[in-house]
């Protein structure tokens, strides 16, 4: 009975919107969009094979769909099986995963620019769990006879439309995904949340976040991001990178994505132009056939750390640090983040460091991974973090290419003024530099 009521709710919530998928041929929604799985076969190099549900492969859901309810979602994902479960999801805001010009540097068109390109070109995925999950959800669904426990959306960073969604499942005690579809984002719905969140045309922005186009390299100005109210102060450092960091959770998954160096020793080993990675492919997946290169070499030498307290354009007292790396071949790169607290990061040992807090390249990004409370209560209009690389010049690199996603940080377990810095490598297969600072009181 409960079947035949949410049957006929979905029919009620898209009848106002049928039409003909062109490519398949199946009816679906204006704001719907089909799921597709991949295969063992079709994505060999996938990290979770070792450590997904027993029912991974045989999970199949049909469609996606986006329904808007006064400025929120209703999310409906169906099955493809009339045995499974159709799951929704109430009350869901989709507004921070739209890439969004920091209100700082709007006036700025080059730094708007990479705002937006940097916020797409890094992953946001965001899960639902516990309280959270039981919120959003009319009852507790089952897919295939497994209760979901938690659920994962995420944009990915190929190009504006290229999403996945995951569920997970209790198998011997541990949460394990057991679907993961991915999706191609409504064209038009994401146009529309782009224009209401920036109060500018999609089309200004399209190219490059469509098709993954560049921004050129210029001097970035920082004085539009944060105020500094004190001078650059030199910091001690250690540079720990002649050791491998702990294979644990999400590194020791993603190890099969390393290409050269392979069953490497030590982080210092990455820092060479030589270092590829399996490269992030369409629609979102690990691929080793098309080894992905990088300019690590870069980070050969760290040579300076500096320090200042800034004042954030939202009002805020935050930390900031400035690496600076002499590469293999003489090159200077400057590594700067700040907007945060270095306080409010976690204690950790060494041997945890992958609890730490993960954070990409950009402006007024959010984190790679967030719970949903988190992701709703951090504006990306006002969020102060930052983190850029630089030439010489002061000119902007691109990360990418470069071959590092951003800073892995936490503070030491016994010392809460040692920083712990890592850098987390190309889509964060591994951490290919560690480094201890030790902070001002």
């Amino acid at each position: 009975m409960f079947k035949l009521f949410l049957t006929l709710l979905l029919i009620v919530i898209t009848s106002s919107c049928i039409m003909k998928d062109k490519d398949h041929g199946v009816v679906v929604c204006d704001n719907c969009a089909l799921l597709k799985e991949l295969s063992d076969a079709e994505y060999p190099d996938n990290p979770d094979i070792s450590i997904r549900h027993k029912k991974y492969i045989k999970t199949e859901m049909s469609q996606i769909s986006f329904v808007p309810n006064y400025g929120k979602f209703t999310i409906t994902i169906t099955p493809t099986k009339e045995k499974d479960d159709t799951v929704i999801m109430t009350n869901i805001s989709l507004n921070e995963f739209i890439p969004t010009i920091p209100t700082s540097v709007k006036q700025d068109e080059y730094l708007s620019l990479l705002a937006i390109v940097n916020q797409e070109w890094n992953r946001n995925q965001v899960k639902w769990t516990g309280l959270d999950l039981r919120a959003v959800t009319p009852r507790e669904f089952t897919v295939n006879g497994e209760k979901i426990t938690r659920i994962d959306i995420a944009r990915n960073c190929l190009n504006s439309y290229l999403w996945e969604v995951f569920f997970y499942a209790q198998e011997d005690g541990i949460d394990k995904v057991f679907y993961h579809g991915w999706f191609n984002f409504p064209k038009a719905l994401y146009s529309d949340l782009f224009e209401q969140r920036n109060k500018l045309p999609f089309d200004k922005y399209a190219k490059h976040l469509e098709s993954w186009v560049n921004p050129s390299s210029k001097e970035i100005d920082f004085s539009l991001i944060r105020k500094g109210i004190d001078t650059i102060e030199t910091l001690k450092f250690k540079d720990l990178s002649n050791a491998l960091y702990p294979l644990k959770g999400e590194r020791k998954k993603k190890k099969k994505a390393i290409i050269y160096p392979a069953n490497t020793a030590r982080m210092t080993d990455f820092q060479t132009d030589s270092s590829t990675f399996a490269t992030f492919s369409q629609p979102g997946y690990y691929n080793r056939k098309e080894p992905r290169k990088t300019q690590l070499g870069r980070f050969f030498r760290l040579e300076n750390v500096g320090s200042k307290q800034t004042l954030s354009k939202n009002g805020g007292k935050c930390d900031e640090l400035i690496f600076s790396f002499k590469g293999k071949n003489g090159e200077q790169t400057y590594f700067v983040f700040g907007g945060l607290n270095f306080a409010d990061l976690p204690r950790l040992k060494t041997s945890d460091a992958n609890s730490g807090k993960q954070y990409p390249m950009g402006i007024g990004n959010h984190p790679f991974y967030e719970d949903a409370r988190s992701h709703d209560g951090l504006n990306s209009r006002e969020n102060p973090y930052f983190a850029l690389l630089m030439d010489n010049s002061g000119k902007w690199l691109d990360s990418h290419t470069i071959g590092i996603d951003g800073p892995l940080l936490h503070l030491d377990i016994k010392n809460p003024k040692l920083l712990h810095v890592w850098l987390l490598s190309f889509e964060r297969h591994a951490l290919v530099g560690h480094y201890t600072i030790l902070l001002k009181n």
